[in-house]
């Protein structure tokens, strides 16, 4: 028996010591991973910066006298996605880069003729998206992703008839019917 015992310590130390690597690379790839998905200090800081600049102005559209109800209820409602992702960037989470984007869209004062004619245009193009996305991905076939887009195309419809109509319509719905969902 004494034959196998070198063996069996031998097979015992070198499982514990694959045990022990395999611990170690487990963590350098989950700490790697980590770096990869975290902003640097000093981009962070810059983003905080730009987010705190489109802040400002959200409190200065609603501190406007000239503003109506729709506006000041847009810019509340942006000036707390910016806080939102103000605090989650100073606590080091990570936040992705659509709600970056977001957190930096400021509601504008008014939509001039030329402008609203242009999101008309975007909104019909996100409108045909939709359509597309419904296409391809059937009822029968993805029922979820099929709903989706089909929803995202009735919003972008009726904002279009609120918009060629005339009617004011909340900067974060506008934005809302131009986003198109995203399936594989």
């Amino acid at each position: 028996m004494t034959q196998f015992y070198p063996s069996v310590q031998r097979a015992a130390v070198c499982d514990w010591s694959i045990r022990v690597m395999f611990a170690v690379c487990i963590s350098i790839l989950s700490l790697s991973a980590c770096g990869q998905d975290q902003l640097p200090a000093q981009q962070r800081s810059f983003l905080i910066g730009k987010i705190q600049a489109a802040r400002t102005i959200d409190a200065e559209n609603l501190a406007n006298g000239k503003t109506d109800t729709i506006q000041r209820l847009d810019s509340v409602y942006q000036a707390q996605k910016a806080k939102r992702v103000i605090g989650q960037l100073e606590r080091n989470e990570q936040v992705s880069q659509p709600e970056i984007d977001d957190a930096l869209d400021v509601p504008p004062e008014s939509i001039s003729a030329d402008a609203r004619g242009e999101l008309i245009r975007e909104l019909t193009t996100a409108e045909r998206r939709d359509e597309l996305g419904e296409q391809t991905h059937g009822p029968g076939n993805d029922w979820l992703a099929w709903d989706s887009y089909r929803e995202q195309r009735d919003r972008a419809d009726s904002i279009v008839k609120a918009l060629e109509s005339g009617k004011e319509v909340p900067w974060s719905e506008i934005q809302g019917a131009l986003r198109v969902p995203e399936f594989p």
